[in-house]
C-alpha cells in the first residue's frame, strides 16, 4: 500500500510538472522578456498628425446591442470615421461559425456597406478580434466564414499576418495612417493561454478636443497604453473607448463549464485580475480626466461596467451595437 502511494504521488507529480510547471516556467520567461521590451522601448514624438472635425465610432460588434434585431457576441468591431476615412477596427468572433456572420448580419442591418470602408486595422491577433480560432491560428483574419474582396483597401496588423489578393502592413510602430489618426504601436505581453500578444491601439486626434483612444482588449494594461500615449502626443486625453479586459468576478465566456475569460487576462495561472485591480485602473484613467468614456462588454462584466459607470458619471457612454457614439461637431 505504502509503495502505490508512493506510485501514485511520482504520477502526480509527474503530470503537475508537464501540465502546469513547465508552462508556468516557460511563460514567466515570456513575462520578464515582455518588460524588459517595455522598459528598453523609446517612442519617437508625433507632434503634428492633423485631426478631425469629427469622429464617430458605430460598434458592429460587442457583446451588447441597441435592439434586438442586433446581434451581440463577445467579440469586436467597429466602424471608425473621420473627415476623411472610414476604418474598420477588428472583425469581431463569430463564435458559432454561422453564415452569414454577426459582422455580416449586423452591417447589413446598419447600412454599412464594404465599399465604404477603406482602411481595416487589426488590433490584435485573438479569436474575437480576428474571425475566430481559425483564423488565429492562420494569423489571418474575415468577416465571416468567406473572406471578402478587399481589393484596393489599406490593412494594418501588429503582427505579420496574411489575407488573399493583398499584403497587410504590419506596423509596430507609431504609425500615422491618416490625418488625425495613428496607432500607438504595438505593446507586448505574455498571456498564459494565449501566449505572446502584441497589441496595438488607435489615437484620433479631435480638433479643439484631444485625442481619444481606441482599444480593442486593454492586455497592453492601462498604465501602459496611458504612458505610450503620453510618450508620443502632444495632446491631452480626450476620450477612452473599447475593451480593457475586466471578467471579474465572471466572464463572457464558458467553456466544458469553465469561465475562459479570467484564464485569457493573465499573465500567471495564480493570480488573475480582482475588482481591486478595476478600481485602481479606474483611478489611473480619472487621472487624465477624460471627457468621454466607453467599456466594452466583449471582455468585461457588468459588473465592471458598473464601477465604471459610478465612477465617470455623465462621461461614461454605453457602448452597444448599433448605438453610435460621436465626438466634434
Amino acid at each position: 500500500m505504502k509503495k502505490a502511494g508512493q506510485y501514485f504521488r511520482c504520477i502526480f507529480f509527474f503530470v503537475f510538472s508537464y501540465t502546469v510547471m513547465l508552462p508556468a516556467c516557460a511563460n514567466q520567461a515570456g513575462v520578464e522578456k515582455a518588460e524588459r521590451l517595455w522598459k528598453e522601448y523609446r517612442p519617437l514624438k508625433i507632434r503634428d498628425f492633423g485631426s478631425t472635425q469629427t469622429l464617430s465610432i458605430l460598434p458592429l460588434i460587442d457583446y451588447h446591442t441597441m435592439d434586438e434585431n442586433l446581434v451581440g457576441e463577445p467579440g469586436v468591431s467597429y466602424l471608425i470615421q473621420t473627415d476623411h476615412h472610414t476604418i474598420l477596427f477588428d472583425v469581431g468572433f463569430n463564435q458559432k461559425g454561422t453564415e452569414p456572420s454577426p459582422l455580416e448580419c449586423n452591417m447589413k442591418r446598419l447600412g454599412v456597406a464594404l465599399q465604404d470602408i477603406d482602411t481595416i486595422v487589426i488590433s490584435h491577433n485573438h479569436p474575437d478580434h480576428v474571425g475566430g480560432f481559425e483564423n488565429m491560428e492562420k494569423k489571418t483574419f474575415s468577416l465571416g466564414k468567406t473572406q471578402a474582396d478587399f481589393t484596393g483597401k489599406r490593412v494594418f496588423t501588429p503582427t505579420p499576418m496574411t489575407y488573399p489578393g493583398l499584403e497587410p502592413a504590419c506596423i509596430t510602430e507609431a504609425t500615422v495612417l491618416g490625418p488625425g489618426i495613428a496607432t500607438i504601436g504595438t505593446i507586448p505581453r505574455q498571456l498564459f493561454l494565449l501566449g505572446w500578444t502584441d497589441e496595438q491601439a488607435l489615437v484620433v486626434n479631435v480638433a479643439n478636443k484631444g485625442v481619444v483612444i481606441i482599444v480593442g482588449c486593454g492586455h497592453q494594461t492601462v498604465p501602459k497604453f496611458l504612458k505610450r500615449v503620453d510618450d508620443i502626443f502632444t495632446e491631452p486625453v480626450y476620450g477612452i473607448i473599447g475593451g480593457l479586459h475586466y471578467p471579474v468576478p465572471d466572464g463572457r465566456i464558458r467553456k466544458f463549464g469553465l469561465d475562459v475569460q479570467p484564464m485569457v487576462s493573465t499573465e500567471s495561472p495564480f493570480r488573475g485580475i480582482t475588482m481591486e485591480d478595476v478600481q485602481d485602473n479606474i483611478e489611473q484613467i480619472k487621472a487624465v480626466k477624460p471627457a468621454i468614456v466607453a467599456l466594452s462588454p466583449h471582455d468585461s462584466s457588468d459588473e465592471a461596467l458598473e464601477s465604471f459607470r459610478q465612477a465617470f458619471g455623465p462621461a461614461y457612454r454605453e457602448l452597444r451595437v448599433g448605438d453610435r457614439i460621436i465626438i466634434g461637431l
